[in-house]
């Protein structure tokens, strides 16, 4: 029975030492009226009842329409609220409708508060900091306070800990790791006085406690390394964070750190440091699928940059406010979207772009000043390599008005058409399963235009790799074309829905060739120009990566739904071949990306004077494709030597031609004639060196300022709604 008995002296001293405390609004009664009084009388005029409002002084003090006062400072017995929270039966409140009760001690505490005066105060957030008076006692403040509101409990310290238990307490609390055990006998062999002091600072100053401080934030700031909605891709976050680390690291002010954060771009002449920060106003979830209605998104995004500030700086929970007045504290919706106007001039789309060049919207590029300088002098080489073509090409059209006629009647006789050729033998070095679909029926399953097709024709040559999936591969595939005379060899990518890949690879997120060789025997074949139509083609992974012979760089696809893809690669001299020889073709898949190995491909050869890679439109492919047909539409060339896009602008009349039409044939006819071939592949190489350098260059998604949208009051958050307040 001794333990009871000291367990309720102990309860009973500490309730008597806290009844002795007087009564705070926002420690005692808030908590207590905002889950069981304000759902009814407080902030939302929609719900409220008995016109009686108690989140206000001056509403609760008031007489009601039926001549009572809710309180009546001071004086318990008068009030109408103490009436009431003691009352028995239906005129107890809270009301049994709403589930909810108060506990005798909440009773008891309302009542004290009321006799002392019933002295409310703001949210907690907004009140001014005070410095405490430090009782004595203690030679450190915080163990002062710390002792002080222990004796108020009635409660003592406990005794102090051994070195290993307090080195051990203290590690894992700065910087959430435990000591090493080298730490850990340094500290218990030093009996100095400042021993404890020096730990303390050893971990203060260990970019641990950095890291341990910045996690917190970068939840509280809804940090990811991901964009949140659809398929979560990964995005350039990564150096926010490291800036957020630097600054617990070097003890940044917190007005700087707010600052930064929420308008680093708009400081004139922002370091580099303050715009990398206004990516906090980017951190919200961003959506890239292709059925979103944009406006509604710029709502979700906007809505949630209130809830993160109001949350992480403001210390309040706005988010109820985008629907309705807060039922619990005091925001009105109005004050939700005067906030969210205040973000109203980042520059963002609602739909977001999740590859490609213009993924993520605005970046701000992290070079360092060499590979600026670098960068600036690639960029200068490029540009001048495109205006030589350009102008070569200019000329050479104006020299030759009846080109357009001959080229389109080359398409149409074949002369521009690839042959396919189905492999003699391909295997794989990892071990996996290399089979060559000749007429053998081919399942197939592929997109077309939004929708789902299948079919199962004849392969046409097609190539299957199956079975364990390596993170790297190289394929080495043979072919007999028989007699001829080749200018190109052609990699033909197919989609299948069987591949994770973009549905082009059989891992990873899309395709990286290394390097594609060709050789007769020991004779290498030597190729000079890469071309795409770069339907899908990643902007650091260009064609010509893949015969730079780099290992470390590559041809990289998997951005465009709905393409199979093609690699155009233009021999260094024509090539002619009989019914004997044999081409050896080695596909290399080394790249660093694990698992991004093609699944299903063709060669192909060109006697064309270049054959241009076809587009592998899945949609056009079934357009030109009838059921009865016994090639798989997969299989079918729909451009036959010229892009859908030039082919069209060549069909309108040179005067009638758009600034679009006019680029599109340029662009085929600077490929199409080998006399521009110097200027083409000066140009080509020149692309590659600065792509290369660029991509390889961090970058961090960044706030940009822009003309302001509109922001409306809307109700029930209805993103529709054209006719709420501005």
């Amino acid at each position: 029975m001794r333990v009871p008995r000291v367990l309720a002296a102990a309860v009973l001293s500490q309730s008597l030492a806290l009844a002795a405390a007087p009564v705070e609004f926002n420690r005692d009664i808030r908590p207590i009226m905002s889950d069981t009084c304000f759902r009814c009388h407080g902030p939302d005029k929609s719900s409220r009842m008995a016109n009686m409002r108690l989140d206000l002084r001056d509403e609760a003090t008031k007489p009601l329409r039926n001549g009572k006062t809710p309180i009546v400072p001071r004086h318990p017995e008068q009030s109408e609220i103490i009436e009431r929270i003691f009352a028995n039966g239906a005129r107890r409140m809270p009301p049994d409708f709403a589930h909810k009760t108060l506990t005798e001690a909440q009773k008891d505490t309302v009542r004290r508060w009321v006799a002392e005066g019933a002295k409310y105060e703001g949210h907690w957030a907004y009140q001014p900091v005070r410095r405490p008076q430090i009782p004595s006692g203690a030679e450190n403040p915080v163990d002062a306070l710390v002792l002080a509101r222990l004796k108020q409990a009635g409660l003592a310290m406990s005794p102090e800990a051994d070195p290993r238990t307090l080195i051990r307490r203290v590690s894992l609390d700065l910087t959430g790791l435990p000591p090493t055990p080298e730490e850990t006998e340094a500290f218990v062999k030093d009996h100095s006085p400042e021993a404890y002091a020096k730990l303390v600072d050893r971990l203060l100053a260990s970019p641990h406690y950095a890291e341990n401080q910045a996690m917190y934030w970068l939840d509280a700031v809804r940090y990811a390394d991901s964009a949140g909605f659809h398929g979560d891709n990964l995005w350039p976050s990564w150096p926010y964070r490291d800036w957020v680390l630097r600054a617990f690291r070097d003890d940044m002010p917190f007005d700087e750190f707010t600052r930064d954060q929420i308008a680093g771009d708009l400081i004139p002449n922002a370091t580099r440091d303050q715009r990398i920060a206004s990516a906090y106003n980017r951190l919200n979830r961003y959506s890239a699928e292709g059925g979103i209605q944009p406006k509604e998104y710029l709502a979700k995004y906007g809505a949630d940059r209130v809830r993160t500030l109001s949350t992480a700086w403001l210390g309040s929970t706005m988010g109820c406010a985008e629907c309705h007045n807060h039922k619990f504290d005091p925001f009105t919706s109005k004050d939700f979207y005067s906030m969210k106007a205040f973000f109203a001039d980042i520059k963002e789309t609602g739909l977001m772009p999740d590859r490609g060049e213009n993924a993520w919207g605005s970046k701000l590029l992290l070079a360092t000043p060499e590979q600026q300088k670098e960068l600036d002098a690639l960029k200068s080489g490029e540009a001048a390599a495109k205006t030589t073509l350009e102008a070569a090409a200019q000329k050479l059209m104006a020299s030759d008005p009846g080109w357009e006629k001959r080229a389109v009647a080359a398409r149409e006789s074949g002369a521009l058409a690839w042959k396919y050729v189905a492999p003699v033998s391909a295997k794989a070095s990892s071990g996996a399963t290399i089979k060559v679909y000749t007429t053998e029926l081919l399942d197939s399953t592929w997109y077309a235009g939004g929708s789902m097709t299948a079919d199962r024709k004849p392969g046409g040559g097609t190539v299957v790799v199956s079975g364990p999936i390596p993170d790297n591969d190289v394929y080495t595939v043979e072919i007999r074309p028989g007699a001829g005379k080749w200018t190109a060899l052609g990699l033909d990518v197919h989609q299948d829905d069987s591949l994770p890949g973009a549905r082009l690879a059989r891992g990873a997120d899309g395709f990286v060739i290394s390097e594609i060789e060709a050789s007769i025997g020991k004779q290498k074949l030597p190729f000079v120009l890469a071309t795409t139509l770069k339907n899908g083609e990643h902007p650091d992974g260009p064609a010509m990566a893949a015969i730079d012979g780099d290992p470390k760089t590559g041809w990289k696809e998997g951005l465009a739904d709905g393409h199979s893809e093609m690699i155009s690669l233009r021999l260094e001299k024509p090539l002619e071949t009989d019914a004997k020889t044999v081409i050896t073709i080695r596909i290399r898949q080394e790249d660093e990306k694990r698992r991004a190995v093609i699944g299903r491909f063709r060669i192909a050869l060109s006697s064309a004077t270049f054959g241009m890679p076809e587009s592998g439109d899945g949609k056009q492919q079934m357009e030109a494709v009838k059921d009865s047909d016994p090639m798989c539409p997969l299989n079918f060339a729909v451009d036959r030597g010229i892009p859908k896009d030039a082919l069209d602008a060549l069909k309108v009349e040179p005067a009638k031609r758009d600034d679009k039409q006019k680029k599109a044939i340029l662009d085929f006819f600077e490929v199409y004639r080998p006399e521009l071939q110097p200027e083409l592949i000066a140009y080509e190489r020149a692309e590659l060196k600065r792509a290369i350098l660029e991509w390889s260059i961090p970058r961090v998604v960044t706030t940009e300022a822009t003309e302001p949208s509109i922001t409306r009051i809307l109700p029930r958050a209805n993103w529709m709604d054209e006719t709420s307040p501005i």
